[in-house]
């Protein structure tokens, strides 16, 4: 469940991390990504589809408690003749789970219900947790009652997805490239140059995005490696948006940065904030800014 942000001092145990909020912002801008991570784990094939969109996180169906979901994908069907819109034919629940919550036992199964009963096609919640430990604790069979009826979730650990080091493969599927690398930590020269097709392959909104989602995960060393090899121009990028975020120095497009991923996030940036970013010339400054960006309750929060 989401929580609503005020313009009071942040409670840091609510705020969005990284881990959090990255999965899901790839899979707003690629949903079958969503597809591809649960064929990971799932036992049993999917059905045939024909496209794959994004749907309202909204499970509610009378008055609160309100039940809000992360994300939810919806795999389609084309439209059988006379039918006036597509069939759904799956519907995927991603909910981004950092630690063990036991609320998660009882709010879970509600939303798979509500989804099924609005949408009238089979639904699947897929947490992706950062560790292999709580993946476990969240595919744990949820006994609604007297064991007649157990909803059963599946759960990826995003460290046990495999680091992408072939740069075609990478270009193939950059989402998936760019989510294992980010959550593995890595620091392999092949893993990492595999990452810059992947950037490359991808539309300059979204590669300016995620390319600063991944800097600040990475560790100090790998991002030394990325920067390197940007401004010593052993990869040469199709234009130079796309490999402008990592190029160190260049304030111009860090304070861009720092806008985008707030805008992302759904953060109002007030003026006198967005002419302090945009004015800035310190590189180091507007560096801790972009990495605070991440988890910022407000536009305020980059200064403390």
């Amino acid at each position: 469940m989401r929580h609503a942000f005020g313009s009071s001092a942040p409670n840091l145990i609510d705020m969005p991390s990284l881990d959090h909020e990255f999965p899901l912002d790839l899979i707003r801008h690629a949903p079958d990504l969503a597809v591809r991570l649960l064929d990971h784990v799932s036992e049993r094939p999917l059905p045939d589809f024909a496209r794959v969109r994004c749907d309202s996180g909204d499970m509610t169906t009378t008055a609160p408690p309100e039940l809000r979901a992360d994300s939810v994908v919806v795999l389609e069907q084309d439209a059988d003749p006379g039918e006036q819109s597509d069939a759904p034919v799956l519907a995927i629940v991603v909910e981004c789970q950092n630690g063990y919550d036991q609320h998660k036992r009882f709010s879970w199964p509600a939303y798979v219900a509500n989804l099924r009963a609005r949408l009238g096609c089979p639904v699947i919640l897929l947490a992706l947790t950062p560790t292999e430990a709580l993946a476990r604790w969240c595919s744990t069979p949820i006994d609604l009652g007297g064991g007649y009826l157990v909803h059963r979730p599946l759960a990826l650990g995003l460290s046990s997805l495999k680091p992408v080091t072939d740069p075609e493969e990478a270009r193939a599927e950059p989402e998936l490239a760019i989510l294992a690398a980010a959550h593995n930590h890595v620091d392999d020269p092949t893993v990492l140059d595999a990452l810059l097709p992947a950037f490359d392959s991808l539309d300059e909104s979204k590669s300016t995005l995620y390319s600063d989602y991944v800097l600040a995960a990475l560790p100090a060393a790998a991002r030394k490696y990325l920067e390197d090899a940007v401004t010593a121009g052993t990869y040469e990028f199709k234009t130079d948006f796309v490999g402008r975020p990592f190029q160190e120095g260049k304030t111009e497009g860090k304070a861009e940065s720092v806008l985008t991923i707030l805008d992302a996030r759904g953060i109002a940036v007030p003026e006198p904030v967005r002419e302090r970013i945009t004015s800035c010339t310190d590189p180091d400054e507007l560096t801790l800014w972009l990495r605070r960006a991440i988890t910022a309750a407000t536009a305020a929060d980059l200064f403390d």
